[in-house]
């Protein structure tokens, strides 16, 4: 897992697909189970509270995993939510991007490459293993 605080209020967080392999996202109950664990971990592990009232959009990407990008609304209500969690919930199925300066020769049997607007971009194509995964994610930025 890696997580991703962008300001007060928006906080992404990256989950590999082999830690999701027991978890049906298409059912939402499931994801409620899982969200609250999350929460749990976050908080224990992480000393990073989800309290208040927050959009939650989950991108689901075959190849990595998923993307839960957290919004929090600025309410006036603090006190109602506090030690409380309510969520608006949206779940899409998408193929992320990899902005990336250099073009890895290694892979090129399992990516694609996407030249936009004098940028580099990596669609994947087929699943990679954990050493190449994380070299792309260390050495792109996610687009989702």
């Amino acid at each position: 897992m890696s997580i991703r605080v962008i300001d007060d209020l928006t906080l992404d967080i990256f989950v590999k697909k082999e830690i999701l392999n027991d978890i049906d996202l298409k059912e939402k109950k499931n994801v409620e189970i899982y969200l609250r664990e999350l929460f749990k971990t976050l908080k224990n592990k992480y000393n990073i509270v989800i309290e208040g009232y927050y959009n939650i959009n989950i991108y689901i990407d075959k190849y990595y995993g998923i993307l839960l990008h957290f919004e929090k609304e600025d309410l006036d209500y603090y006190d109602y939510f506090k030690n409380q969690v309510d969520m608006k919930i949206k779940i899409e199925n998408v193929d992320f991007l990899y902005l990336v300066d250099d073009i890895p020769i290694d892979l090129s049997d399992k990516i694609k490459i996407v030249y936009k607007d004098n940028n580099i971009y990596i669609k994947l194509n087929d699943n990679l293993d954990e050493i190449n995964m994380m070299k792309l994610m260390e050495y792109s930025k996610v687009i989702y």
